[in-house]
């Protein structure tokens, strides 16, 4: 047990460090992050009160709903934890580069799991903190709860982090040893995931078609999580009761829920250790054997090498083709985009499941505007994680496009037009599926379209011609890369010009819908909205390629 309490002691000694690499941090990027982080809070916060507020306006409902509405909460994230601790421990037992190391030395595999594991817990509880944090606050200010509220809410929620943890990286284990990887195996998987998403779906249909009478009955069946969250045998009930007796002075209730949470905890870290001691070796052995095999075709998209040469000229064609294999050969880049645009079209096409397509046209208006915020800070996201850091991603062998038959601006606007391409169909087309479902005004429909398309440009022209500027080779990793100066000042640019773009359009609307501008003011001032958004888009595009491609042209490589 030595050898793993020395493993501690290094995170430890680097976790002391971490003021050392703050240091080294730009502090545009501080301060940019802390001003971020202070302004997520604090919309969680009055999102939070003005819910508990709405909940006081039921009436009778809102007893039944109230007090239960601790335990859920706490079972929500409590599931959340446990996926994200899934997906999170894979990464840190199975693909992280001191496991080799640790292997080889005297650390049994049972404390190799456990030490993992924790360091599993610790990156997987800060969505968690971000998120407890302005509920406890909410709760606390609404319900006029004592000051000792939020500290029995920590105590409480430590070893219901560590179960959730536990829960979800067992599963990890128990997945990567015996489920089978084949297609036989996958395909089937995915049509029961698609089956339940369309059970849910269809419930979610009935309960939201219910007529306003029933409203009651409808919210109740709407939030079925509130009886399994009120279970005695429940984690979240545990934490919650516990939570609430400590604050009423029931100590001895509280400590013996408190007690039941961290013995389980306790116990299910023994689990892991003791799984870990019977299958980590074979699940890490398989995973090393399916990397080394290389299980995935070694040309994708080979029909594209005789389609593209008759409409694009061979050196665009060989990068587009490069980017786009690295694009899919990379699961944590698809992936992730798939993520968030498949919820966003999972949303827009069920809109007329909750009637939004009946609300007023001023609301859905508003709805509709804030569907395009949503798309466009998708776009945003996106663009800065995936299209910045790609002539970074280049890495040492950037010398190579340096003596190759093209050009530096050549080679940035093709990394801009094809990212450009990809982000501009997606958002087009969830646009345009939004405004259908909310049976919104064909002149509402093109404003909606055509604003996520301009921002799509000017956030892709933005990513390309910023990470060519400030291109780092030396960086392979590119979370580093976006993390920087440059990746920082890219975000922020983007959400400016998102925020430049879509303001002018919503306010034109909002005043047309409050009857202050009508006719012919109406359409000169959304003329000159539109003629505003091509220059922000354009200038937003072409002014950083240019500058970048200036400066490649320059470097030396």
């Amino acid at each position: 047990m030595a050898q793993t309490i020395a493993l501690f002691r290094k995170n430890w000694h680097c976790l002391l460090n971490t003021g050392v690499i703050l240091r080294r941090q730009s502090r545009f990027k501080m301060v940019f992050v802390l001003l971020f982080a202070i302004g997520l809070e604090s919309g969680l916060w009055a999102l939070f009160t003005d819910g508990f507020r709405f909940l006081d306006s039921m009436g009778g409902a809102a007893a039944l709903i109230t007090g239960r509405l601790f335990s859920f909460f706490f079972l929500g994230m409590g599931a959340m934890l446990v996926i994200s601790a899934a997906i999170t421990s894979y990464a840190t037992l199975y693909r992280s580069d001191e496991i080799p190391f640790l292997v080889s030395g005297p650390f049994p595999p049972g404390h190799i799991a456990l030490y993992k594991f924790i360091e599993t817990a610790g990156l997987s509880s800060w969505a968690f903190v971000f998120m407890i944090v302005p509920f406890v606050g909410a709760y606390a200010w609404h319900h006029k709860m004592p000051l000792l509220f939020p500290i029995w809410t920590l105590v409480f929620s430590i070893p219901l982090l560590f179960l959730c943890s536990a829960l979800g990286t067992a599963m990890t284990m128990v997945v990567v040893r015996w489920v089978p990887r084949t297609r036989a195996f996958f395909l089937p998987a995915v049509l029961a995931g698609a089956g339940a998403a369309v059970w849910m779906l269809h419930r979610a249909r009935g309960i939201c078609s219910a007529s306003p009478e029933d409203f009651r009955f409808a919210l109740a069946g709407l939030v079925p999580g509130l009886s399994l969250a009120s279970h005695p045998l429940m984690p979240s009930w545990w934490a919650s009761e516990g939570i609430m007796s400590l604050s009423a002075g029931q100590f001895a209730r509280g400590l013996r829920l408190l007690a039941v949470l961290a013995t389980t905890a306790a116990v299910l870290c023994m689990l892991i250790e003791w799984l870990a001691g019977r299958i980590f070796m074979e699940g890490w052995l398989r995973v090393g054997s399916d990397i080394a095999a290389g299980r995935r075709r070694p040309i994708l998209f080979p029909a594209l090498e005789h389609f593209l040469p008759h409409m694009i000229p061979h050196d665009i064609r060989a990068m587009a083709l490069k980017d786009l294999r690295t694009f899919f050969r990379d699961p944590m880049q698809w992936s992730q985009a798939l993520i968030f645009f498949g919820l966003l079209g999972l949303y827009y096409a069920n809109l007329r499941s909750f009637r939004y397509n009946t609300l007023p046209d001023t609301w859905r208006n508003t709805v509709a505007f804030l569907n395009v915020f949503s798309v466009a800070a998708v776009i945003c996201s996106l663009a800065s994680r995936f299209v910045y850091p790609q002539m970074s991603l280049e890495g040492q062998g950037f010398w190579i496009l340096g003596l190759a038959p093209t050009s530096m601006e050549r080679i940035l606007m093709t990394k801009f037009v094809f990212s450009t391409l990809g982000l501009t169909v997606v958002s087009v087309a969830l646009m345009a599926l939004s405004s259908f479902m909310l049976e919104a005004s064909p002149l509402v429909m093109a404003v909606a379209v055509g604003v996520a398309a301009a921002i799509a440009v000017a956030t892709c022209g933005l990513s390309t011609g910023l990470g060519g500027f400030f291109m780092n080779i030396e960086q392979r990793n590119p979370a580093a890369i976006v993390s920087g100066f440059g990746g920082t000042l890219n975000l922020v640019a983007s959400l400016g010009v998102m925020l430049a773009v879509i303001i002018p359009f919503g306010f034109v609307f909002h005043l047309r819908n409050f009857g202050r501008l009508s006719g012919g003011a109406f359409h000169s001032v959304l003329a000159l909205c539109s003629l505003w958004t091509v220059l922000v888009a354009l200038g937003a595009a072409i002014i950083p390629l240019k500058v970048a491609g200036k400066a490649l042209a320059r470097r030396e490589f």
